[in-house]
């Protein structure tokens, strides 16, 4: 993506505004199972408060971090490391 980012007219890269299973197993220290288990969970709160509810394996980023209390630099910098969630 090096070049599209630096294209003229490209304010800064794309944002991740999910988690996948692998951030979840990361951020939690979790095994496969518990993070699919978490990610259903929050997708099932954001369809309940009436919000759009990602596909599956992904959920809210911003319903994530707020259920767990996770600082939201540190969920993007997970993010960013694993580089699965990267657009």
């Amino acid at each position: 993506m090096g070049a599209l980012a630096t294209a003229p007219g490209v304010l800064r890269a794309a944002t991740t505004t999910y988690v996948n299973v692998k951030n979840v197993m990361k951020l939690l220290g979790c095994k496969e199972n518990k993070a699919y288990e978490t990610i259903r969970a929050i997708n099932r709160q954001a369809k309940e408060s009436g919000m759009m509810a990602y596909g599956q394996g992904k959920a809210s980023k911003y319903i994530f971090a707020e259920r767990f209390g996770i600082p939201m630099d540190v969920v993007d910098a997970v993010i960013g490391k694993s580089g699965d969630g990267e657009v």
